[in-house]
């Protein structure tokens, strides 16, 4: 039997480097703040671009059709919510 090795190259949105895309995989936050996030459309499989790490860390959400908005996070959030780099 072979064993399969299922690794987990999900990393925090400040870990990306300045102009890094990913997917949103996952988050730590808490129930209220996800609420929040995925209402400015940072959600699971939502497309991301780091423009900017700081306070705040400063987002591109990718839309359905080629949209995009920035959004300003606050660096404690943005530690929380889980990518994949590369997306």
């Amino acid at each position: 039997m072979v064993s399969q090795t299922v690794t987990d190259d999900r990393i925090s949105l400040t870990q990306l480097p300045r102009g890094g895309r990913a997917r949103v995989s996952g988050s730590t936050l808490e129930p209220k703040d996800a609420q929040v996030l995925r209402a400015m459309g940072i959600r699971p499989d939502a497309q991301l671009e780091l423009c900017r790490l700081g306070e705040p860390c400063i987002v591109c959400v990718q839309g359905p059709g080629g949209s995009s908005c920035r959004i300003g996070l606050a660096r404690r959030l943005a530690e929380r919510v889980l990518v994949s780099p590369g997306a």
